[in-house]
């Protein structure tokens, strides 16, 4: 199958996850790698896409999944936090959140569109979910991730067998 050039058709579950190689940003201003497929071997991978560095939604998107971040960690599963915005980007926001999951820079968005999760209007990634199994597999999307909406977070914790 043909994945989409524009990047605004999102992955579906039972697909190949797209591959990525880009660097991230953890607590504390670390830099380290972050890759699919190579960290599946450590477990299946909750990749969050937000829009910018510390706009109050985005904030509330990341603040929901770092607050169940032991939980996610206990059940084997890596929390991953993307965009578009630079490295220096991410340290000020991990310096003023202390989000417990590395924030990768996908500066050119070439992963974020692989996954069809591109805002061609605003040029930048839209809010989703995608989760991807061990296996390399895509195994839930949400293209239109809102923090605020319960029901869309009980979602992802059932699809990750959590709730």
């Amino acid at each position: 199958m043909t994945r989409d050039q524009s990047g605004t058709v999102p992955v579906q579950a039972g697909q190949v996850a797209p591959p990525f190689e880009l660097p991230a940003i953890v607590d504390g201003g670390g830099q380290v790698t972050v890759s699919i497929p190579g960290d599946l071997a450590s477990g299946p991978m909750l990749l969050v896409f937000y829009q910018d560095d510390g706009m109050p939604i985005c904030t509330s998107e990341l603040k929901a999944f770092a607050q169940e971040f032991e939980l996610l960690q206990g059940a084997g599963i890596q929390v991953v936090g993307m965009n578009t915005n630079g490295l220096g980007s991410h340290a000020r926001f991990h310096e003023r959140d202390h989000y417990p999951f590395p924030l990768v820079s996908d500066f050119h968005g070439d992963a974020v569109k692989a996954y069809g999760l591109w805002d061609a209007d605003e040029g930048k990634s839209r809010r989703a979910v995608v989760i991807v199994g061990q296996d390399g597999l895509v195994k839930y999307v949400q293209p239109h991730f809102n923090p605020g909406n319960v029901n869309a977070i009980v979602e992802v914790f059932s699809a990750l067998g959590l709730a």
